[in-house]
């Protein structure tokens, strides 16, 4: 059984996070496929985005992995890529949003 991952996320984001969530569970699936391809320019581009998306959106966990990815990917090295991936799409799948006011 997973449990939730509850992320303090600032209020200020509540409008735009279900669009910024859509984007990167599309991207989540183009990245599976690209790891079943060893299609190492995908995998370091989508690995590149959640690298730098991330932490603005709150979400350090997907920035670490994205930078994992993007440089197994940057070295043509499959090994990790597939089990990072997995963690993405674990923490996507059991994210719970909590809004608060922050300064």
């Amino acid at each position: 059984m997973n449990e939730k991952i509850v992320i303090k996320v600032d209020e200020d984001l509540e409008d735009i996070m279900p669009r910024y969530l859509e984007i990167r569970k599309k991207e989540l699936i183009e990245l599976e496929q690209a790891v079943k391809s060893k299609d190492f320019d995908q995998i370091r581009m989508l690995g590149h985005k959640l690298k730098g998306t991330g932490s603005a959106y709150g979400f350090d966990e997907l920035s670490i992995l994205g930078t994992l990815i993007e440089d197994k990917a940057c070295e043509n090295d499959i090994e990790g890529i597939p089990e990072f991936a997995s963690k993405v799409r674990r923490f996507l799948d059991n994210l719970e949003i909590e809004y608060v006011e922050m300064d």
